[in-house]
């Protein structure tokens, strides 16, 4: 049966310290989809290795909407994801982590909301959280469906689930993109930018996505006093644009602070709490 596309690019940045069996995971989700995306945009962040390389001929051959991208100088996340959607031909763009995988039923679940609320400018959806071997399932990280139950909810934690997101190319460059604060991700501060622009928000109410945060994800994490700095003051943007009140950035210090210099037991057992409170 020929398969079906929608008019979606994916981007997907990987680097050098992607694990190539992931990648290739990756991209196996995505030659699964039941609506398949009809481009698919991969960003390699720098120099890679060969493996690397041969996971993404061998995708290639099977997948013509592949488009490689090559960035020759490994400039981070934010960086990488400004060039894929700088390159990418449609108007929605879906985002796609090396080490995930997504639900065969992902794009089709998501287009159908576009479609059906056509007023969104961006939309998510739950995770379910495993550890690295993607054996066993640590937690689901649900979030609130609405505009106004997700404005909320940003005052106080990220507000999508980054890996989930799809989301429109016209507001992202009205937007001016992603932000590099050398924080992880600099999601955070888009999303705010986003909600206080007047761009419409929606988070599809279950998981669509599995997301490897295991052991491994909490040593790997960027730590220490910089990250710390940067993180904050991609958090003082938020406050800046009146997303947040002083209140709202005194709890985001105490928390991000433990996150970056507390030790790795303590950084699980706040990450386990807010899971559960998500």
């Amino acid at each position: 049966m020929p398969a079906s596309f929608a008019p979606i690019s994916v981007i997907l940045p990987f680097y050098q310290g992607d694990v190539p069996a992931y990648l290739d995971l990756a991209l196996k989700s995505l030659f699964e989809q039941s609506l398949r995306a009809d481009e698919v945009v991969l960003v390699q962040d720098g120099a890679v290795s060969e493996a690397h390389l041969e996971v993404i001929r061998s995708w290639m051959e099977r997948m013509p909407e592949i488009r490689l991208l090559e960035r020759p100088v490994n400039g981070g996340l934010s960086k990488a994801l400004n060039s894929g959607i700088e390159a990418a031909k449609n108007e929605w763009l879906a985002r796609m982590d090396a080490d995930d995988i997504c639900l065969i039923e992902r794009f089709e679940k998501q287009w159908k909301c576009i479609q059906e609320k056509p007023e969104l400018d961006i939309l998510g959806s739950w995770i379910v959280e495993y550890d690295e071997s993607m054996r066993q399932i640590l937690g689901e990280r649900r979030l609130p469906e609405t505009h106004k139950e997700l404005l909320a909810y940003a005052k106080w934690r990220c507000p999508f689930n980054h890996m989930t997101v799809m989301y429109r190319k016209s507001a992202l460059q009205d937007l001016g993109c992603y932000k590099d604060f050398g924080a992880v991700g600099d999601d955070y501060e888009l999303w705010a930018r986003f909600f206080m622009n007047g761009f419409v928000g929606y988070t599809i109410q279950e998981s669509l996505v599995h997301a490897r945060t295991g052991s491994d994800f909490f040593v790997k994490r960027r730590r220490g006093l910089r990250y710390l700095k940067n993180e904050l003051n991609e958090i003082r943007e938020l406050k800046k644009m009146g997303m947040i009140n002083s209140f709202h950035f005194a709890v985001h210090f105490v928390v991000k602070s433990i996150v970056r210099l507390a030790p790795v037991w303590m950084v699980k057992w706040v990450y386990s709490t807010l899971r559960r409170g998500a």
